[in-house]
């Protein structure tokens, strides 16, 4: 009985030995590096290495502490090797890990229990630094690189302030699915930059190299930024979700970008031109007149554009100098530009409407354009030809003159006064008597005011019988040729005359002479912007105004729309062909600028 209970002891012993030695059981950890950039996507392998499979796993592996890291990626991997002739099979996940900081960090271990024995890896440390970009592989053969990660990339790291540079995020992923995995891209904080988005290409998807490894890569989207201050510009980490598989099935993971640094360098002030206004790219400078002789108070258009590639975006265009016998009316801006794959490209361009009020000839003085070139790495000034104009007599005028010549030999009331003009007595007396008469009908009239005793119809009495005189007459040279509508004085404007001009403008919308409308408009515009600065008529300006508008911190937009309008209206006297303007969009147009001014 004791001899079988050795043998039977003999026996278990033998047996436990023969299946410990053929189960050789082993967990491990490894990093493919322990050292990587900020925003640099690392991974780390856990593996069970046995000479079988036949073991069974009780209870799965977690996730090691990574106090300061993001798993941004989990993958799969098997592998079967031989070592002296013995096969040993390698099974495990890998783990991607990104930083939020430099710094050293450390992944704790990671537990496993198989066949009832719990295993437990190594920690490792892994040390984060300056931002940078690098692909590497693990440095044991059967193990892949992450299986997704996120690349931001600059086309130059060194350029001038307002120079363009190229921002390129791109996805590069193991599986071609992943790529169609992806949602919520976040855009990093682009602070000191002046960015344009580019739309990406609707078929960007290639396959590239990345460390001899084949990825496939999207650009998920393009940048092109403009520098606005020398010095040290940080480009946070983009970040996008990808749908990628887990322990617990499939989740979003986060994956983001490496930061990147651009060191912007100022721009020289040697050589630099005075009408330097910040332009840098490469660019040429064209101007065009759309005619060279005309007749006086006939308007000659004078284009200016700018064409080339750069920051378009900030671009000022130089302003054009005419002789004082030339009116000039404020500029129309037309953008023409566009940013593209390869960059910020196509023009600028302005149109000034002149007039010019005297028959004779005119030269308008060539314009100026600087700007700096990055490529050459100087300043370039470009000059335009001057432009002569031939002004002749208009027929109008001539014909002006003709009538005026005539009445003056016909039954006019004042022809006997004007035949004696040579007598100086005479003429200062008839000169003093008129302006005797308007003294006391406007003293008359600012006393009723004040008493509160005058309206409307008072004012007209008080004119009637003055415009009666001036009406009856047939000389040329005191009636009005044409009828105008009359900006009053500042202290006449209240918001009742405003909103009735704007119910009469609404009814000239389909006047048959659309300068009627915009005469109306005009009034109206420069009343409400007289009523808001506190301004006169003897002392309105265009610049006057902006200046006080800008000063009541009207908004930008507000007041360049107002000068649009305005300048529009005031143009309107002299389109013999018309704006080709919609005149309800322009009604309503000049209603919300004017419902702007007044409330604010």
């Amino acid at each position: 009985m004791t001899t079988t209970r050795v043998i039977n002891s003999f026996l278990l012993f033998a047996l436990t030995s023969i299946t410990t030695l053929a189960q050789q059981i082993s967990f491990k950890s490894e990093a493919d590096r322990n050292q990587v950039s900020l925003g640099e996507a690392f991974s780390v392998g856990f593996f069970i290495e046995s000479n079988t499979d036949s073991y069974s796993i009780d209870r799965p592996m977690k996730y090691p502490d990574h106090k300061g890291l993001q798993v941004v990626g989990e993958q799969r991997s098997q592998n079967i090797s031989y070592v002296n002739g013995k096969g040993v099979i390698e099974d495990g996940i890998i783990l991607s890990f990104v930083a939020e900081k430099e710094g050293k960090y450390q992944i704790g271990a990671a537990k496993v229990v198989i066949n009832g024995k719990t295993y437990s890896s190594k920690p490792i440390s892994i040390t984060v630094k300056e931002a940078g970009i690098a692909h590497s592989n693990f440095r044991r053969s059967g193990v892949n690189q992450q299986p997704v990660f996120l690349e931001s990339k600059v086309s130059k790291t060194n350029p001038y302030v307002n120079e363009q540079v190229g921002l390129s995020v791109k996805l590069y992923a193991k599986d071609l699915s992943y790529l169609n995995r992806k949602q919520n891209f976040r855009q990093g904080n682009l602070d000191g930059l002046s960015p344009k988005i580019v739309k990406s290409s609707p078929e960007n998807i290639k396959q590239e190299i990345v460390a001899g490894k084949q990825y496939f890569s999207e650009e998920i989207a393009r940048y092109y930024v403009f520098p606005q201050k020398p010095g040290k510009i940080e480009i946070d980490p983009f970040s996008v979700d990808v749908i990628l598989p887990s322990t617990y099935g499939i989740e979003p993971v986060e994956v983001r970008s490496n930061s990147v640094t651009i060191t912007a360098k100022a721009l020289p002030e040697e050589g630099k031109p005075k009408n330097f206004n910040g332009a840098v790219g490469q660019f040429k400078l064209n101007t065009t007149v759309d005619k060279k002789e005309l007749s006086t108070n006939e308007s000659v258009n004078y284009d200016v554009e700018v064409v080339g590639s750069g920051n378009f975006n900030s671009i000022n265009l130089p302003e054009v100098k005419t002789p004082k016998e030339i009116e000039k009316f404020s500029p129309k801006k037309r953008d023409a530009y566009k940013t593209y794959d390869t960059g910020m490209k196509g023009k600028v361009a302005e149109q000034t409407v002149l007039v010019p009020n005297s028959e004779g000839s005119y030269t308008i003085s060539p314009v100026e354009f600087s700007y700096f070139d990055p490529v050459k790495e100087q300043y370039v000034t470009l000059k335009s030809d001057s432009v002569n104009l031939k002004v002749n007599q208009s027929e109008d005028s001539e014909n002006s003159k003709s009538t005026e010549i005539a009445n003056s030999s016909s039954g006019n009331p004042f022809s006997d006064i004007i035949e004696n003009v040579n007598d100086n007595k005479q003429w200062l007396l008839f000169t003093g008597s008129l302006v005797s008469i308007a003294a006391l009908g406007f003293f008359f009239f600012k006393k009723k005011k004040k008493s509160g005793e005058i309206n409307n119809d008072v004012e007209e009495e008080i004119i009637k019988p003055i415009n009666e005189t001036l009406d009856h007459s047939t000389n040329d040279k005191f009636k009005p040729q044409k009828q105008k509508f009359v900006i009053v004085e500042k202290s006449e404007i209240s918001d009742d005359l405003i909103i009735q001009d704007l119910e009469e403008l609404e009814q000239k919308i389909n006047t048959e002479d659309p300068k009627e409308f915009y005469k109306l408009q005009e009034k109206i515009l420069s009343n409400v912007a007289m009523k808001k600065t506190n301004t006169d008529l003897a002392h309105f300006s265009e610049d006057l105004i902006t200046n006080k508008l800008t000063n009541t911190a009207i908004d930008a937009e507000i007041i360049s729309q107002w000068k649009l309008l305005l300048s529009n209206a005031q143009k309107a006297k002299y389109a013999f062909g018309g704006l080709n303007q919609d005149l309800e969009d322009v009604y309503q147009e000049t209603v919300l600028i004017v419902e702007e001014l007044m409330s604010k």
